[in-house]
């Protein structure tokens, strides 16, 4: 009945992806302890960083962000 080319493509959106990545990390790095509650921030940790991770192409760019993030992510830990 449909022909697989005539199916749409997922492409991920790379550039959203990164813009919230970005968005979220400089609002931690604004902040004194965790700008979310903790049940957002768990939500975030297991699935919404590594969803967005997953859609950026370049493996530099996930290493460089995961790593900004981390970095974040382990100050403000320390902070609580």
């Amino acid at each position: 009945m449909f022909a697989e080319d005539d199916l749409p493509r997922y492409a991920p959106d790379a550039e959203n992806a990164r813009d919230r990545l970005q968005g979220m990390l400089d609002k931690m790095r604004a902040a004194a302890s965790w700008p979310w509650k903790p049940s957002t921030v768990v939500l975030y940790r297991e699935s919404v960083w590594p969803s967005l991770l997953g859609k950026l192409a370049d493996e530099t760019e996930i290493v460089r962000l995961r790593s900004e993030m981390d970095a974040e992510i382990a100050r403000l830990d320390a902070a609580v």
